[in-house]
C-alpha cells in the first residue's frame, strides 16, 4: 500500500488577511483526497504567537462568522514551528499578505528544511513589495500604470505635480485590496494616505486607468502554463476585499469576453511576470486592459482558494478539479525542493 503523504495545511497568522487564510485553509482542508494524504490542519494566532494543530473535524465544523480571536477548537496540541518537519512530508500554505506571503514564512520553511507550496523567499519579498515588484516590471518593459512611492514625510503636493484626478491610493505591502482608495477629490486625499499608511511606512500613488479588469492564473514550476482569463466585473466602484469576499459583489466570467488574440497576449505577459519574479508552484497575475492594451497591477504569489476565489473557477475551466488542482500545487512543490 502506498504510503500517505502528510501535507501540513499552514493557515491564519498575523494579516489583514487571517480570517480570508482560515476560510481557504478549510476549503483545502476539506478537498485534500483522504486515500491520498494524512492532513493536518495547523493554525497560527492573529498575533502570530501560537502555532497549533488542529482536529480536522472540529476545524471543518468551525463557523466561518465566528471571530478569530476564540482560535478555532478543539485544538490537538500547540507546537513550535521546527517540530514541522517531524509532523510533514509538505506544507501546504494558505496565508495571504504580510508574515505569509512576503517571505517570511518560507524563509522559516527553509531554515528547517521542509518543502512547501509556492513561490520562494525572493519571488514572494518581491511579489508583495509593490515598489520592488515595479523595478522588476520596468527591467523586463512590461507595461503598469504610472506611479508614485510616498513616504509619510512627503507633501501631498507631489502627488497632483505628477498626477491628473482621479488617483488610486495602496499601501506597498498589503494584498486583497487591503488599505485602497480611489481618490475622486483633491480633499479626500488625505484621508486615502492615513487610510494606507495604516499598513506601512510607504504608499502608492498610482495613476488610474478605466478599463476592464482580468486575472491570469499560472501554474508550474520551470515551464509554467497559463490558465483561462477571467474577466471581473465588481459591483462596488473596484474589485475591493468586500468585492472579493462577499457572494453577489462580483461577477467572474470565465472565459473573458476578450478576442482570442488579447486573451493570448494577457497569458503570455501572466507568464513573463511570473518567470520574472522566479515564481513556483502557482500564482496569478491582475491586469487591466485600458484602450485595448493590458497593463499589469499586480502578482499573487499565493492566490486566494476560498469558494469565492478565482483560481480555482480558472483551473474549472481548463478540465482541472479543485481536488486535482491541490494534487498538482503539491506535486509542483515537491519537484522542486527534489
Amino acid at each position: 500500500m502506498k504510503k500517505k503523504i502528510r501535507v501540513i495545511v499552514l493557515m491564519g497568522g498575523k494579516s489583514p488577511e487571517h480570517e480570508v487564510s482560515l476560510v481557504g485553509g478549510r476549503e483545502v482542508v476539506r478537498h485534500l483526497d483522504p486515500a491520498k494524504y494524512e492532513v493536518l490542519p495547523l493554525v497560527i494566532s492573529n498575533d502570530g504567537q501560537r502555532w497549533q494543530l488542529k482536529k480536522k473535524e472540529g476545524l471543518l465544523a468551525y463557523r466561518q462568522e465566528v471571530s478569530s480571536a476564540k482560535d478555532l477548537t478543539p485544538t490537538q496540541e500547540v507546537i513550535r514551528p521546527e517540530e514541522a518537519p517531524q509532523r510533514a512530508d509538505v506544507v501546504f500554505i494558505v496565508m495571504h499578505g504580510p508574515f505569509g506571503e512576503d517571505g517570511i514564512v518560507q524563509g522559516m520553511l527553509e531554515m528547517i528544511g521542509i518543502p512547501y507550496t509556492g513561490a520562494g523567499v525572493l519571488a514572494s519579498a518581491i511579489g508583495m513589495d509593490k515598489s520592488m515588484f515595479r523595478k522588476v516590471m520596468a527591467g523586463e518593459k512590461i507595461s503598469m500604470a504610472k506611479a508614485l512611492m510616498l513616504k509619510k514625510t512627503d507633501n501631498e503636493s507631489l502627488v497632483w505635480e505628477n498626477f491628473p484626478l482621479p488617483v488610486v491610493v495602496k499601501p506597498s505591502s498589503q494584498g486583497s485590496s487591503v488599505g485602497v482608495s480611489i481618490v475622486h477629490k483633491r480633499e479626500e486625499l488625505g484621508k486615502a494616505l492615513e487610510k494606507a499608511f495604516q499598513y506601512g511606512p510607504r504608499v502608492l500613488v498610482e495613476e488610474y486607468l478605466s478599463g476592464t479588469e482580468v486575472s491570469c492564473g499560472v501554474l508550474g514550476n520551470e515551464d509554467p502554463i497559463a490558465l483561462p482569463v477571467v474577466e471581473i466585473v465588481p459591483k462596488n466602484e473596484f474589485f475591493d476585499y468586500e468585492a472579493k469576499y462577499t457572494d453577489g459583489k462580483c461577477d467572474e466570467i470565465v472565459p473573458a469576453r476578450i478576442a482570442p488574440k488579447l486573451t493570448k497576449e494577457i497569458q503570455d505577459v501572466a507568464i513573463k511576470v511570473y518567470k520574472a519574479i522566479g515564481c513556483q508552484g502557482f500564482g496569478r497575475v491582475d491586469m487591466i486592459i485600458s484602450s485595448g492594451k493590458p497593463y499589469v497591477l499586480e502578482i499573487n504569489t499565493i492566490p486566494g482558494l476560498t469558494p469565492a476565489s478565482l483560481l480555482p473557477k480558472e483551473a474549472a475551466v481548463a478540465g482541472i478539479s479543485y481536488e486535482k488542482l491541490l494534487d498538482r500545487i503539491i506535486g509542483l512543490s515537491l519537484e522542486k525542493k527534489s
